[in-house]
């Protein structure tokens, strides 16, 4: 059985105690608000139905209406950032696993942003990616964000609308978006509910699904869409992903399209020796064994030097990008050869400001680039 399907409260339950009493403050801000949506899914005649949610906890509603491709759908406003609207589009196309981009095009990594969308927004904005309005302002730059959008946060919704959105501005101003699949896309894209946010099961109930998991379905516009994302991709001289590259996967020879491949299968439903590998703990959606002390504390051995240099050499890369484990700061790992961006979304308990960082790499030099507007050099570059 795959190890998306294995309890593993025990192993985290500690590494995400002081990760909820941080969210807390959060949750608390946004409790009494139900807004949602919309939830975009194709109707019986073949249109597409958007559905939205307004209003308080006690007294939301749905409101319906037929949207086509090319219509606009409106994302409501969360606390201080405006609405905005996004153009439907239609049939999404696989999302490359080889993306060339020139060493000098700016790059801007993020990840696990967890449904916090205020200060993943405001990490957007302060560092040039997005505008007041929420709209792309980095050219022909590469957004790359390394997985788990879903779960712990209230405004998941908001920002997956949001990088769907971004997308689209980005290929027509020549730059790219690029959402890698994170284990928490694919638990919850496969029906795993265990660590929604509380508000996402009265969003179901309302949409009359048994299943928050259904309104992200094959059968609606952004399931679909996140079922044709990546899970590891070469972005120029980066290989990006959520967890990392195993030396058993190397070892099994396998590609990045056939890694890919097998991550699209098992969120069609489909089951075999080789999803079940990539799926599982040493594929590279939990992989963790970059960071010794929690691959030891999971029972497996850390990857070593040799190992790193021989991911760099089979995938044609010089770094190694990776999330889904926390550090307090950007961190280069391995002389620089991976790095660690995982910095979790949240508000400081005294101050209530808020806590983000990026990666921003300008013409092949690395900065930790933080939710206040400042930047700062890594003391490790790559070789």
């Amino acid at each position: 059985m795959s190890h998306l399907h294995e309890t593993r409260s025990r192993k985290i339950a500690g590494r995400w105690l002081l990760t909820a009493l941080l969210l807390l403050g959060g949750c608390i801000a946004h409790a009494e608000s139900l807004q949602d949506g919309p939830y975009v899914v194709r109707s019986s005649d073949g249109k597409w139905l958007a559905r939205w949610i307004d209003g308080e906890f006690a007294t939301a509603r749905v409101r319906e209406r037929l949207v086509d491709v090319g219509d606009a759908v409106t994302i409501g406003a969360v606390g201080a950032l405006p609405p905005f609207d996004v153009k439907i589009r239609g049939v999404a196309k696989l999302a490359p696993d080889e993306i060339d981009v020139s060493s000098r095009t700016p790059l801007f990594v993020m990840a696990d942003t967890h449904g916090e969308f205020e200060i993943a927004v405001q990490l957007l904005q302060r560092q040039h990616v997005i505008d007041e309005r929420l709209n792309w302002t980095f050219g022909k730059g590469q957004l790359a964000i390394l997985g788990d959008v879903f779960d712990r946060g209230p405004q998941q919704t908001e920002l997956l609308w949001l990088f769907y959105k971004l997308e689209a501005e980005a290929a027509r101003a020549g730059g790219g978006v690029h959402l890698a699949i994170g284990n928490h896309e694919a638990m919850l894209l496969s029906g795993d509910e265990r660590y929604l946010h509380p508000k996402y099961k009265q969003v179901a109930a309302l949409l009359g699904s048994p299943r928050y998991a259904q309104l992200w379905s094959k059968q609606t516009l952004l399931g679909e869409w996140l079922r044709s994302r990546a899970a590891v991709f070469r972005l120029g001289e980066y290989l990006c992903l959520h967890g990392g590259i195993s030396r058993e996967l190397i070892d099994r020879g396998l590609t990045l399209q056939q890694t890919n491949a097998a991550v699209r299968e098992f969120l069609e439903g489909a089951s075999s020796e080789r999803i079940e590998f990539v799926t599982g703990r040493s594929g590279p959606l939990w992989y963790r064994g970059y960071f010794a002390a929690q691959a030891r504390a999971a029972g497996d051995e850390p990857a070593l030097s040799a190992d790193i240099d021989l991911i760099r050499e089979r995938f044609k890369v010089g770094t190694i990008l990776v999330g889904h484990t926390m550090v307090p700061s950007i961190t280069p790992l391995y002389d620089g050869r991976v790095i660690a961006v995982q910095v979790y979304p949240h508000r400081d308990q005294d101050s209530r400001a808020p806590v983000m960082e990026g990666l921003s790499i300008l013409r092949g030099k690395l900065f930790r680039a933080r939710v206040d507007g400042s930047v700062e050099a890594l003391a490790i570059q790559p070789r």
